[in-house]
């Protein structure tokens, strides 16, 4: 396995851990506004944004990341070119 598929195995695992703890922070979101609980209704606002930037991320992560990948693993033009067996 090259370093790059490496990369974007752990990627797409940290997407996954991701979109778990998003739910998480949703199943939050309901319980802090469902149960009542002395602190103020802010708090299933901020579970709500913060889950679903939590979401965006980890989708984003399991689609693979592609500019995050290339950005990461940058092949120069002139290194390609000078593989053996290119004319």
């Amino acid at each position: 396995m090259k370093p790059r598929e490496c990369f974007g195995v752990v990627v797409r695992a940290f997407g996954l851990l991701l979109v778990l703890a998003s739910l998480f922070y949703f199943v939050g979101a309901v319980a802090a506004g469902i149960l009542p609980q002395p602190r103020s209704d802010s708090m299933a606002v901020y579970f709500i944004v913060l889950g679903g930037i939590m979401m965006l991320v980890g989708l984003y992560l399991l689609r693979g990341a592609p500019s995050l990948l290339r950005y990461s693993y940058r092949e120069d033009k002139v290194e390609s070119d000078s593989r053996p067996g290119n004319a």
